[in-house]
């Protein structure tokens, strides 16, 4: 039997040295007695007595030199070779992403995923390799190349699901990278096959999936947005909720609005379908949502709990005042009154810039120059519209009659719901895209009709055409087109108030005066940010692996927040000429108060991550074999998901002790094959263990030999007494036990 540690053997030396103790003879100490008589015998041992003597036999002795053999051969580390069902050069993908969360496995997907991969690496040869791979959104390497089997299990343990959509096929190019350094190298794959995105890529290396997974069973929510009701008073809540089962399921929705539970629906959820929920009249207070499906009484809880809680967070509604700057327009003044919290004011271009102050404390969110744009831009978000000559903003180079709409974007936000395809327009500007913009509306030579951007940090817009020399303002795409663009300029620095999708990084701003942002988790635990230039306007936070609501607070100097802007000019606007002649009204129909405060550039920021995917919330177990196909040697006939690969001419099945087949022939270019593997090793140390502890607890056992006889005779005689009876006279009850333990 060969020994990982030989030199361990060493340690047999100690067997003399137990049967030493027992050759020995005791030692005596002397003493003085008055008489010697009654110790004649007692002397002439002792004069007889000699510093050793004769070994005899003893149970304590073979014991205590058995269990000296064993802790020599433990230390040694003995082992059994068989032949290696693994490559030399093993790279190890491990699935973390959400749906490894299910529980249809006992206790989770993920957890028998790691206890399968822990198991293969039995079939490891000896001295071979082993990478680690983590495929959740990204791929991450866990462990390089390291023959530490200790390291490489402390690593698998350690890996913990990701609550994103996962991309194994990222994982899988990674591996087939690392796989590349090693002529004997394979992947070695543990998922559910429950996949949000598909692998395509083929492997130049053989692939073996070991599957997790056996229910489809799940519903989730797959989409949740607060929006304002038409009227403007009141707000709506709109959930969509999935289920992704093929049975129907009873669930219970519950809306909580800032941690206070505002309404419970108990929902009927036809199989692979999504259903629809509305909830009316949130209370204006209200800050954000957070809702949840639960199991009703006598229901039956879905797999994959993740996907059971999502949150939103309701913007605040302060209102927004836009500037327009123009000789009048009522297509455009009536688009712009319609807008919510919105408070629209006018100005004639030659009364611009000393009629375009505030008095209030109050600042322009939006400016709209129709016509010329002045040499020295206002700090905001600026439009313009149909400019007619070059300016900081545009670069006029012509004119265009009759423009058509080139191809567009149907992903752009600006362009969100907005339908061109019956749009004509008379007249246009015809500009050059500059550098610091995008085109959104292209028109004829690459000249755009509508382009977006940042410039001197603020947002900024240029419209080629005025409204009313198209057909536009006719049309429902024309309002639909000014509160998406009054909203991208409008809404540029402000936290996000869409979902992110975990691991999404967010752009934060940071106020004027704070010198970093903290970012408060949904677990409590808290980020500080700082701009990476001197004097950034905002901070980018890659930190969003945690489903739930995100806070960031600016830090000042003075750890106080920073003071309201301060209130500009003397005058106030004159409102221009439209339909209705005066700053527009607001959403519940009265006024706008003309003094009310500012918004404070320091409240903190708050935005939600949602796991939003209803590929990923399918958490069947797909099929197995579609990834083992991708690697070298796949087999292109269709088999049972999970089985082994199929034997080819490239492969030669080894069966082992794991279960899982190795067929590669080796998948780099150096093209190893199996016998020049190193035989696999499977170290005895568990049964010596066991063997040792039970030799110990003999040795015990015979050493207290007498005391454990005293116990067993006691508990035999307590058991075996019988009970005295119920109306015996304690005298009589006396005196039968006495005469039977005298009988005993």
């Amino acid at each position: 039997m060969p020994f990982l540690a030989p030199l361990a053997l060493l340690g047999l030396v100690f067997l003399p040295a137990v049967v030493a103790m027992y050759l020995l003879k005791l030692r005596r100490d002397e003493a003085v007695v008055p008489s010697t008589l009654l110790w004649q015998r007692l002397v002439a041992d002792v004069e007889a007595n000699a510093p050793w003597q004769r070994l005899r036999r003893s149970l304590l002795l073979l014991l205590q030199l058995l269990l000296v053999l064993l802790l020599a051969a433990l230390a040694a580390r003995p082992f059994l070779e068989r032949p290696a069902g693994l490559a030399q050069d093993l790279v190890l993908v491990i699935d973390t992403s959400a749906s490894m969360a299910a529980t249809d496995v006992a206790p989770d997907r993920l957890t028998a995923a790691k206890q399968r991969a822990l198991d293969a690496l039995r079939d490891l040869p000896a001295g071979g390799k082993v990478s680690v791979v983590a495929a959740a959104r990204t791929a991450r390497v866990v462990v390089n190349a390291t023959a530490d089997l200790g390291r490489v299990r402390a690593a698998i343990e350690a890996l913990a699901v990701s609550p994103a959509s996962g991309d194994l096929g990222d994982a899988l190019n990674l591996a087939d990278a690392l796989a590349a350094r090693s002529g004997d190298a394979e992947i070695l794959v543990a998922t559910d096959a429950a996949l949000a995105r598909p692998p395509t890529s083929r492997l130049d290396h053989a692939v073996t999936v070991l599957q997790v997974g056996r229910e489809r069973r799940n519903q989730a929510i797959v989409a949740l947005a607060v929006r304002q009701r038409s009227s403007g008073v009141s707000r709506s809540v709109f959930v969509s909720v999935a289920n992704l089962d093929i049975q129907p399921a009873q669930r219970r929705l519950q809306l909580y609005g800032d941690g206070v539970l505002l309404e419970a629906r108990d929902l009927t959820l036809d199989p692979q379908t999504r259903s629809e929920v509305i909830v009316d009249d949130i209370p204006a207070d209200v800050t954000s949502v957070e809702v949840r499906l639960e199991v009703p009484a006598g229901g039956k809880a879905d797999a994959l709990a993740l996907d059971d809680r999502a949150w939103a967070v309701i913007p605040p509604e302060r209102p927004r005042n836009i500037l327009l700057v123009s000789d009048g327009d009522p297509y455009l003044e009536t688009a712009l009154s319609f807008l919510p919290n919105v408070r629209l004011f006018g100005v004639k271009p030659s009364r611009y810039p000393q009629d375009a102050v505030r008095t209030d404390g109050t600042s322009w969110d939006l400016i709209i120059f129709e016509g010329d744009v002045p040499a020295e831009l206002p700090p905001t978000a600026i439009l313009s519209i149909a400019p007619t000559k070059t300016n900081p903003l545009a670069e006029v180079v012509g004119s265009l009659k009759d423009p058509g709409i080139g191809s567009l974007d149907p992903e752009d936000p600006v362009l969100r719901y907005v339908d061109f395809s019956t749009t004509h327009i008379g007249q246009a500007v015809k500009l050059a895209l500059p550098a610091w913009a995008r085109s959104v509306i292209p028109g004829p030579g690459g000249a755009p009709l509508l382009y977006v951007g940042e410039v001197g940090g603020r947002k900024a817009a240029v419209l080629a055409f005025e409204p009313r020399q198209s057909d536009l303002p006719l049309q429902v795409a024309f309002p639909i087109l000014v509160s998406n663009l009054t909203g991208e300029l409008m809404g540029g620095a402000a936290a996000p108030v869409e979902a992110l999708a975990p691991g999404d990084p967010v752009s934060l701003p940071l106020p004027a005066g704070a010198t970093s942002l903290q970012v408060t988790r949904p677990d409590g635990t808290v980020v500080e940010l700082v701009p990476g230039t001197l004097g950034g306007a905002s901070v980018s936070f890659t930190q969003t692996d945690l489903l739930g609501v995100y806070t960031a607070e600016a830090i000042f100097p003075d750890a106080t927040p920073s003071p309201a802007p301060t209130a500009t000019p003397t005058t106030a606007p004159t409102p221009t000429a439209g339909p209705t002649g005066s700053p527009a009204a607001s959403p519940n129909g009265a006024s706008p108060a003309p003094t009310s405060p500012p918004a404070d550039p320091g409240a903190p920021n708050r935005f939600a991550v949602d796991l939003f995917d209803p590929a990923e919330s399918n958490i069947a177990p797909g099929n197995a074999r579609a990834i083992e196909d991708l690697g070298k040697g796949g087999a292109p006939t269709a088999r049972p998901s999970g089985a082994s690969p199929a034997p080819t001419a490239a492969t030669t099945p080894v069966p082992s002790a794991s279960g899982v087949t190795g067929g590669a022939t080796g998948g780099g270019t150096g093209g190893g094959g199996t016998t020049d593997r190193p035989p696999a090793r499977d170290e005895l140390w568990v049964p010596i263990v066991l063997i040792a502890l039970l030799a110990l607890m003999a040795e015990w056992l015979v050493y207290q030999r007498d005391a454990v006889t005293r116990l067993w005779r006691t508990a035999r005689g307590r058991i075996g007494r019988p009970a005295p009876a119920a109306n015996a006279p304690s005298g009589s009850g006396t005196a039968s036990g006495g005469s039977g333990r005298g009988a005993a």
